[in-house]
């Protein structure tokens, strides 16, 4: 059976809502040793200065299933949070860990409005990363050659549409590294993450380069100068991180854990 959320009574419900809020809370992270669908969550974790930790499972593919079985839904990432009150909340699905994240460390612009708009764009961002994990797992059965013809054609289709539809809304902005205003968002986290992974793609460059997209490069860009993620890149953990699971496993970074499969109550 998973780790199910327990009915609350008004009291525990509060408690819980306080370790969420807490300003001094400190966090657990459960997934691979991968960047993929967590890069986002650790940029903004790095970037906020949080205590946090990374965590791994124990054996993820074990029939046992006792990793899948600690977690709400049988899947990952899932962010510990624990509050100073003791409290320790699962929370489960990379949407909402992002969310929750990016209203508290203020990567949600600075008004209701800024706020609406992010969620736009990072919600599409979202949509367009399932996008290409379809797209990539459905060709790694090919052979190579209708391997390579199959990534050629989403390139050329699939990603060229986001990237003008994308580049589009980056010039009405002023090509200034961001999707709104002049501060870093949740959008903005998403799509540098989207384009690390369309980084592995043949022959990128021809879709995405300062001349034909000066706003995604001013974005990339931007978010690499700055100076806690320059920080953060030079990490143990983040050199320990690999492009996915299909390269060679690196050695663990030193401050990493194992998933307790008890809903990791300690830090």
């Amino acid at each position: 059976m998973v780790t199910t959320y327990p009915r609350l009574s008004k009291q525990a419900s509060e408690t819980k809502a306080a370790a969420l809020s807490d300003k001094d809370a400190t966090f657990s992270l459960l997934y691979f040793d991968t960047h993929g669908i967590c890069q986002p969550m650790r940029n903004m974790l790095a970037l906020s200065g949080a205590k946090w930790k990374q965590i791994y499972p124990q054996d993820w593919a074990n029939e046992d299933s006792a990793d899948k079985n600690s977690t709400p839904f049988e899947v990952m990432p899932v962010l510990y949070v624990h509050g100073t009150n003791g409290e320790t909340v699962a929370l489960s699905e990379s949407q909402v860990i992002e969310g929750y994240l990016a209203k508290k460390f203020g990567f949600l612009g600075s008004n209701e409005y800024e706020e609406q708009l992010i969620r736009v764009f990072a919600a599409n961002n979202a949509s367009f990363w399932q996008e290409i994990l379809q797209a990539m797992f459905k060709t790694l059965a090919l052979p190579e050659d209708e391997r390579t013809k199959a990534i050629k054609a989403f390139a050329d289709t699939t990603m060229t549409k986001w990237v003008k539809i994308h580049e589009q809304h980056l010039n009405a902005n002023g090509n200034n590294g961001h999707y709104v205003g002049d501060e870093l968002s949740l959008a903005d986290l998403r799509a540098e993450a989207i384009l690390g992974v369309l980084e592995r793609l043949p022959n990128l460059h021809e879709h995405v380069n300062e001349a034909k997209t000066p706003g995604l490069v001013a974005l990339k860009n931007k978010m690499l100068a700055h100076p806690k993620i320059q920080e953060w890149h030079q990490t143990e953990l983040f050199k320990s991180l690999r492009a996915s699971r299909h390269f060679p496993a690196l050695p663990r970074a030193s401050g990493t854990g194992l998933n307790d499969r008890k809903g990791n109550l300690k830090f």
